[in-house]
């Protein structure tokens, strides 16, 4: 009876030990958990054009977890990186900040990450934009890499359509034609607006290369593909590539060969003044809310706010003058672009006026800001929708 009675014991001793140690298994796997990340890579929050890669790692879940969180003092600069986090078979969606945070939209908050777990969510994240983006790649170069003749693809950033194109001539830049009837029916997907000369970035492959590109919309010239239900040629711009009527590298199609990149933000940071008063027109031009955020950081809120809706009341904006940066009573540290500006609004008419731009950096070494869009385009847009056929 001894003996049966201290088997019995050891068993039961047995057992114990396996459900102590299932506890701190289960409790181990309840610890890491949220346990799906999935980080995303797209040029606007609202592109269908993304690339994702999903990450499991307890420890970065636990630092999530143990994170703390900030209410930020003004608008945080976000980057082109959004961070889903499974937890219990919900969701939340962060946006990556210029520093590694995360920012939380729906609480207004940032999640101030460990910097181990930061540097590491930044690590993944770069490895990510390098697929999703082409390279920036100068025209001499891309002209060589894509001869007359040849075929190759065209990738919308936004929408994420593609359909090929054959290049038929060009010096100064690529002259190219959709292929067959169906890249011409995509192409005009990707136009929904109609055939514009509006610049689109895109990603043109070729033989395993992807390059970063703008495209026009509008066919014209000459029309070599017969049956491809286009009537002419557009055009195709890399890196300093010029138009015919120029020596000089297009501002706009500059813009959006950068966009294709994901090197906005640095070359946005780079740019004159002037530079970036074309930008700043270019990006209402194209109603491209994302890049006017980038172009507004610092900026009053509303102010910014205000620049975004005015695209959204414009079928067009062009500046029809526009004049050298006039220089603040510090010269070095602020100026002023001021251009003539002739708006066609989505209600119908035309109205011009003067706007000035006035920018601001903290140091000579320091990228130039744009602090204030004085023409009150608040007032403007409200205008605009009151009283539709009035001047203003």
């Amino acid at each position: 009876m001894a003996k049966g009675g201290g088997r019995l014991s050891m068993n039961k001793t047995r057992w114990m030990s396996c459900l102590a140690l299932m506890a701190i298994v289960l409790f181990c796997l309840g610890a890491d958990r949220p346990h799906s990340f999935r980080l995303h890579v797209r040029a606007s929050p609202n592109a269908a054009y993304e690339s994702s890669l999903e990450l499991r790692d307890g420890r970065l879940a636990r630092s999530l977890n143990a994170a703390a969180t900030a209410k930020p003092r003004s608008a945080p600069q976000l980057s082109d990186v959004y961070v889903t986090v499974s937890e219990d078979g919900r969701e939340r969606l962060y946006r990556m900040d210029s520093s590694g945070a995360l920012w939380d939209e729906a609480a207004g908050r940032t999640v101030v990450l460990p910097r181990s777990a930061a540097k590491k969510l930044a690590q993944k994240a770069a490895l990510l934009r390098q697929r999703h983006y082409g390279r920036l790649t100068d025209w001499e170069e891309a002209k060589r890499a894509l001869p007359r003749k040849s075929v190759f693809s065209i990738t919308d950033v936004e929408s994420g359509l593609t359909f090929r194109v054959q290049r038929r001539a060009g010096s100064d830049h690529a002259d190219v034609q959709p292929l067959t009837k169906e890249d011409t029916r995509i192409m005009a997907q990707i136009y929904d607006r109609g055939w514009s000369w509006r610049r689109k970035a895109i990603i043109v492959e070729t033989n395993g290369r992807r390059m970063a590109a703008s495209m026009n919309g509008m066919p014209h010239g000459g029309d070599g593909i017969p049956d491809n239900g286009f009537s002419g040629h557009f055009c195709v711009h890399f890196l300093n590539s010029s138009t015919h009527k120029s020596d000089r590298p297009d501002p706009l199609h500059q813009l959006m060969v950068h966009k294709a990149a994901g090197t906005l933000r640095t070359y946005l940071a780079a740019s004159s003044p002037l530079q970036l008063a074309q930008n700043a027109i270019a990006a209402i031009d194209h109603g491209d809310a994302e890049m006017i955020r980038l172009m507004t950081e610092g900026m009053d809120k509303s102010q910014s706010d205000a620049l975004v809706e005015l695209a959204g009341s414009l079928s067009s904006i062009r500046a029809t003058a526009l004049r050298e940066p006039m220089p603040e009573t510090d010269g070095a540290l602020n100026a002023v672009v001021e251009t003539d500006v002739a708006m066609q609004l989505a209600t119908g008419g035309i109205r011009r006026e003067t706007m000035r731009f006035w920018f601001v950096r903290p140091a000579i070494q320091a990228p130039w800001r744009l602090q204030d869009a004085q023409g009150s385009p608040e007032k403007r847009s409200r205008l605009a929708k009151a009283l539709p056929n009035a001047p203003i």
